[in-house]
């Protein structure tokens, strides 16, 4: 049929191919690793004003700190880690540890167990985007500018939902919003297992 012929098509079916094949499930962790982030990002300033009374100030120095350690994570671990226990390994570690860290944000109760807290969140965090960048590209079967493309559109999911939601759950409770970043990272983690487990059992399959 012309239809099957059309570019349009073509295009319908060429994103069908890479939701349903090996990115699918990285685009999921993706969107749910950005959710997680957003959460955090979202209402940390009121969360802050909230638990500790922090003002511009203590939220500015924070907010520095997650800058400066976001870049530092991605320009200085990124690389050596990946090296040593390969992307998978390291976006698993990210996002378990991202689980916990939300937990430890939780817990602190000054700013300066706020700003270690907040530091020990945001590393694994932007190393889990980096190998998941990383793991789209190498699982591509689509073209890398596709899958490339994808993984920016599943990134902008979680980012404009991450904060909606943050901000009504931040209106119920203070907390809710990081138990619930905390829950997304922690079913991150159960997918990627389920995953690494599938393409284990496949590619012993298939030898």
């Amino acid at each position: 049929p012309a239809e099957a012929s059309s570019p349009e098509f073509g295009r319908i079916r060429t994103l069908w191919q890479a939701l349903f094949g090996p990115i699918g499930v990285l685009l999921l962790l993706t969107a749910l690793a950005s959710f997680g982030f957003a959460n955090f990002q979202g209402v940390f300033g009121l969360y802050g004003m909230q638990k500790f009374g922090f003002g511009a100030a203590e939220v500015g120095w924070i907010m520095t700190a997650v800058a400066v350690v976001a870049a530092a994570g991605q320009g200085a671990l990124t690389g050596p880690l990946s090296k040593r226990w390969g992307d998978v390994a390291v976006m698993r570690a990210s996002l378990l540890l991202s689980a916990v860290t939300f937990v430890l944000l939780l817990l602190a109760d000054s700013f300066w167990t706020a700003l270690a807290a907040t530091a020990l969140f945001v590393l694994p965090n932007s190393l889990v985007r980096v190998a998941l960048t990383s793991l789209t590209s190498q699982q591509a079967e689509v073209g890398q500018g596709v899958a490339m493309g994808l993984s920016h559109a599943f990134m902008s999911l979680g980012r404009i939902i991450g904060p909606l939601l943050a901000g009504v759950l931040f209106d119920l409770d203070l907390r809710l919003p990081y138990l619930v970043g905390a829950g997304a990272m922690v079913v991150g983690f159960g997918i990627s297992v389920i995953w690494v487990a599938r393409a284990a059992s496949a590619a012993q399959d298939f030898s």
